[in-house]
Formats: C-alpha cells, sequence, structure tokens
C-alpha cells in the first residue's frame, strides 16, 4: 500500500515537471485579490508578473485589463489615511494594456502616474504610441476621423464668415450710400427697401448661417480690390474641395448607420451566428466569423465555415486558422501545407512562421524541414526556442474601414464610393449658396442703381462719389486742398489733419488688436495677406476645434480624451501667437 502510495507521489512530481503549467488568469488574479487584502506587496507583484492571458479570449481579456485598471486605480487613489503607490499603480496599468491594447486610455493613467511622480508634461512618444492603439480600436479611430472631417469643413467656414464680415464692415457704408442715398443726396424710401430685402430674405426663407458669407461678398463684389477678389475665388475653391471631404464623411456616417455594416461589427466583434445566417455571409465575412468560433474553441465549426468559402478564395487568415486547426487535431502535414500558402502573402510573419516550424518538428520529418528552410530560412532560428503553438490575431481593423466603403459587398468599387459622395455633396447646400453668390454679382449690376459709384478718400477715409474723385487720385476736397496744393496757406491745416489722421489710425490699429485675440491673424486683412490670413486662421480654428471638440466627444463616450489631443491643442495656442506676431510685424500705426 505504501509503495501505491508512494509510485503515485513520484507519478504526479514527475508529470509537474515534464508538462508545463496551463495558464491560469483568474486564478492568478484571484492570488492579487488575496495578497492585496493580507498586504503583501512583493507576492502581489509576483503574481501580477506570472499572470499569463494566453489562450483566451478577447472579451475575457478585457475583463483582466479590467480588474487589473481597477486594482491599479486603487494603488494610484487609495483614499483617506493612506499614502498612493505610483510604482504599483504603473505596473497595474502596464500589465493591463499588455493583455488587452484596446484600453488605449490607460496612457492617460500612466501620464498622471508620471505627472504625480514629478515627470514633465505630456510625452509625445506616449501620445503617438496611444494614437497607435487608438487606431486599432475601430469605434475610437472612426470617432477620430469624423471629428478631424467634420472640424475641418466647419472651420473652413468658419474663416469664410469671419472674412465676410471683416469685408462687410469695410464696404458696407460704401454699399449703403450707394443705395440708400439718391442723385439728389436725400435718403431713398424705395432704395432702403431694396437693401433689407437683399440683406434678409434668407431669414424668412432660408435657416442656418452658412448663406450669409455667400451673400455679403456677392452683394459687396463691385466694391472688393483685384487682391480681395482673387482671395475669395481661392477661398471658394477650397471650400468646395472642403466640402467633397465633409460628404465623404457623411457618407461613412450613413454607412456605419446601416443594417449591414453593424451585422459586419457584431461579426468581427466576437458574436456567433448561427448556420443559417453565416452561410450567407460572403467569403471575408466567414473567416471572420470563423476566428470568433476559433477563439471559443468550437474548432469544427471554424474549420466548416472556412472549408464552405471553396478552395478559390485565397486568405491569409483562412490559411492561419486552418493550419492551427489541423494543428490541435494532430494532422500536422495538412497543417504545414496550410501555413506555407500563409506565408506566400507574409513570409515574415513572426506568429505563422513559429506555428510552421512547430508543425515541421511535429511531423518529424528532416527531408521535409530543410526543404522548406531552404525557402524560409528564419526557422532555422525559430527552431531553436520554439516551445508552443502561438495564437493568432484577430483580422485588422482596415477590414471594418474596407467594409465600411462599402457593406454590401467584400469588394470596394470606387465608382460607388464616388456615386454616394457625390450623392451627399449635392444635399449640401454649399453648392447652390455659390450660385446665389454668382447671381448677385450678375444681379447687382441690373439693378436700376449704380453700384460701385462711391469709394473712400485715401486720406481721411471720407465717401466720395465717383464725380468728386480728383483725376487718379482717391480723395476728397479737404484732402485734396491739404495734401496735393503745395500751399502755406495751408500748412498748419495739414499738420492739424495728419495729428487726427494719425489719432483715428492708432484707434482703428488698437480696435484690430483687440479683436486679434479673438480671431488671431485678423491684422494681416489691412495689409492686403488675405490668403496668408484664411490659411492660418483656418488651421487654427481646426486645430483648435478637434482639440475641443474632439475632446468633449472622447470625454463623454470614453471618460477621457486621447493624449494627442492635447498636443493638437498645445499646437493650437503656439500657430495662435505666431499668427498674431506674424500679423504685427513691422506694423506701427502711430507708435
Amino acid at each position: 500500500m505504501k509503495n501505491k502510495w508512494l509510485f503515485l507521489f513520484l507519478f504526479l512530481c514527475t508529470a509537474v515537471c515534464i508538462f508545463p503549467e496551463t495558464p491560469n488568469p483568474w486564478g492568478d488574479l484571484k492570488k492579487i485579490h488575496f495578497y492585496h487584502s493580507t498586504n503583501n506587496p512583493d507576492k502581489v507583484l509576483e503574481s501580477l508578473e506570472r499572470l499569463n492571458c494566453d489562450g483566451i479570449d478577447r472579451k475575457e481579456k478585457d475583463k483582466i485589463a479590467a480588474e487589473l485598471t481597477r486594482f491599479g486605480d486603487s494603488y494610484f487613489s487609495p483614499g483617506e489615511n493612506k499614502t498612493a503607490d505610483y510604482q504599483k499603480a504603473e505596473a497595474f496599468y502596464r500589465k493591463a494594456l499588455a493583455i488587452s491594447p484596446s484600453q488605449w486610455f490607460l496612457y492617460n493613467k500612466l501620464q498622471e502616474v508620471e505627472r504625480k511622480t514629478g515627470g514633465g508634461f505630456i510625452r509625445i512618444k506616449s501620445a503617438f504610441l496611444q494614437l497607435g492603439l487608438l487606431l486599432q480600436n475601430f469605434n475610437a479611430s472612426f470617432l477620430l476621423v469624423n471629428t478631424f472631417f467634420s472640424m475641418l469643413f466647419f472651420a473652413g467656414l468658419l474663416v469664410f464668415f469671419i472674412f465676410s464680415i471683416v469685408l462687410f464692415v469695410k464696404y458696407f457704408k460704401l454699399a449703403g450710400n450707394d443705395l440708400l442715398i439718391d442723385e439728389h443726396g436725400a435718403f431713398s424710401t424705395k432704395k432702403a427697401a431694396l437693401l433689407l430685402i437683399l440683406l434678409l430674405w434668407p431669414v424668412v426663407a432660408l435657416t442656418g448661417w452658412m448663406i450669409y458669407p455667400f451673400l455679403i461678398v456677392g452683394l459687396l463684389w463691385v466694391y472688393l480690390n483685384e487682391n480681395e477678389k482673387r482671395t475669395i475665388l481661392y477661398f471658394l475653391g477650397l471650400i468646395i474641395i472642403l466640402t467633397l471631404v465633409y460628404s465623404f464623411n457623411l457618407t461613412l456616417e450613413k454607412n456605419a448607420q446601416g443594417k449591414n455594416f453593424k451585422m459586419i461589427q457584431e461579426v468581427y466583434n466576437g458574436r456567433l451566428f448561427d448556420r443559417q445566417d453565416y452561410e450567407k455571409f460572403d467569403n471575408d465575412l466567414k473567416v471572420v466569423q470563423a476566428f470568433s468560433y476559433y477563439e471559443k474553441n468550437e474548432y469544427d465549426t471554424a474549420l466548416d465555415i472556412l472549408i464552405s468559402t471553396g478552395d478559390g478564395f485565397k486568405n491569409k487568415l483562412k490559411f492561419d486558422l486552418i493550419g492551427n486547426i489541423e494543428y490541435k487535431d494532430g494532422r500536422y502535414s495538412e497543417s504545414i501545407a496550410n501555413y506555407s500558402e500563409s506565408l506566400r502573402y507574409d513570409d515574415k510573419n513572426p506568429v505563422t512562421l513559429n506555428n510552421f516550424t512547430l508543425a515541421l518538428l511535429k511531423d518529424n520529418k528532416q527531408d521535409v524541414f530543410d526543404s522548406y528552410a531552404k525557402r524560409y530560412p528564419e526557422i532555422e532560428e525559430y527552431r531553436k526556442n520554439v516551445s508552443a503553438l502561438k495564437e493568432i490575431k484577430q483580422a485588422s481593423p482596415l477590414f471594418l474601414w474596407k467594409r465600411l466603403l462599402n457593406p454590401q459587398s467584400s469588394r470596394v468599387e470606387f465608382s460607388l464610393v464616388v456615386k454616394n459622395v457625390l450623392a451627399e455633396f449635392i444635399q449640401l447646400p454649399i453648392i447652390y449658396y455659390i450660385l446665389l453668390f454668382v447671381l448677385y454679382i450678375i444681379g447687382m449690376k441690373k439693378l436700376p442703381v449704380h453700384m460701385g459709384g462711391s469709394n473712400y478718400c485715401s486720406k481721411c477715409s471720407k465717401i466720395i462719389k465717383e464725380a468728386s474723385v480728383h483725376k487718379s487720385q482717391k480723395l476728397c476736397d479737404e484732402c485734396y486742398q491739404l495734401f496735393m496744393i503745395k500751399d502755406v496757406i495751408f500748412l498748419e491745416a495739414k499738420i492739424l489733419k495728419e495729428k487726427e489722421l494719425a489719432k483715428k489710425s492708432r484707434q482703428k490699429y488698437i480696435i484690430r488688436l483687440i479683436f486679434s485675440l479673438f480671431i488671431p491673424g485678423l491684422n494681416l486683412n489691412p495689409k492686403e495677406n488675405n490668403r496668408l490670413f484664411i490659411n492660418m486662421a483656418t488651421l487654427f480654428y481646426f486645430l483648435l476645434g478637434l482639440a475641443v471638440i474632439g475632446g468633449l466627444t472622447f470625454s463623454k463616450l470614453f471618460s477621457t480624451a486621447p493624449l494627442i489631443l492635447y498636443l493638437v491643442g498645445m499646437l493650437a495656442f503656439i500657430l495662435y501667437f505666431i499668427t498674431n506676431l506674424i500679423s504685427i510685424l513691422g506694423d506701427y500705426d502711430g507708435f
């Protein structure tokens, strides 16, 4: 009897030594709970280091990562009368990131740890590492792309609106003088009514503010100088491009909300559909569905789905999955053939090379191994330390982006994408507002009043009529006598007038500087640097909108904003100061 128990004991010891311990992440997590509750920090870190999540599906990994994050939070903010342990908090956060890269927001927590331990501001490397993880999460990356395109479009429209207001302030007095004052210098009620109709009819007939920039520049077109006209035409071309980009964004939004794409997302996220459902899937989607079944250890169903795609359908993930399933079933020769097919698409893939080498060693045919080693010399290195089958990764998020362009088919038909974008473009009012702008330019010439007959005195900015302009000089009678007629009688009056004009110039300059606090680069317009103002202001408002609106949206949906958006906000304020600095360089205006 004693010999029997001794034999059993020796057998168990031998089994433990020969067979590696199966990873048990939930068991390790329970140990972490126990050692944490008994205040044994060394054992906590030891168990954390040992925790291995290989072989479990994505949802289980996310749950474990969430538990580790909660542990990290408990060390970062332990509560009253307890000291924070930032080192352990960082260890838990980094382990959670390693287990589930979808937890991209943990980089924000790591940034807080670094800040608490005396580190600097946002680390650029961490921000871009987080961005890389974020782009692997379709929902987060879609939100980022959607915000990017939306802010680009509305930033362009906002700057066009601001520029039209600048032109309105500059030239409305001239238009009002032509439209409101008749040939006898008296106020005309009929002309005033006409002006009100031209400006206010959109309030009654339409909604929104987007029409007014187009209406204003069309109304004032005859008063603009050549530089301003060229700037407007440049801006309209830019707006058409931004509208096309925004139309593409709307197309993506519409497809993302469609029934077909939502079903594709469910398949990608691991939902297992019944046979009658997945049999209707196209081949690409069948492979993704097979991966979900494979993840749940339902290998027979996964293999049936993969085989149903047919021999003519070639796909790397398909061959990797079949290779792993055949390997687990002991059919090494078949798994070798499938790994070999997979390597045709990516002969440097470390997971495929590892599994391929392992299958060759299990097959135990030296001539076959040597034959493949000539084609793939890397397997000689893998042979030295290969130990276990490595699990395959899910299809790249690019799969979802590809399907987002055309949810009905696995093929991206660019003609269909262009058709959908143009359909969205036509539904936007921008193209009709541009036509309205053209109609206003033409219509102003048909009015029974002479538009463009008024101008500003180049010295004192007094409104003058074309008939009173002295030859080639745009001067009123007073300025012509003071500045053009060389007579000592007007010397004292000329000096007083120059002081008065300098004072007005300083006042205008101060007003422009005040408005430049809110509209960077506004001071560029009087210098005829309109295009520079447009480009820099559009970029500023785009970056600011991306940082603020994007940050608020991410915080609402994910409880935190990516670090990259904080960097974008910093870049916006750097651009703000540079733009204003450029706008005031060399501009003294009497100071």
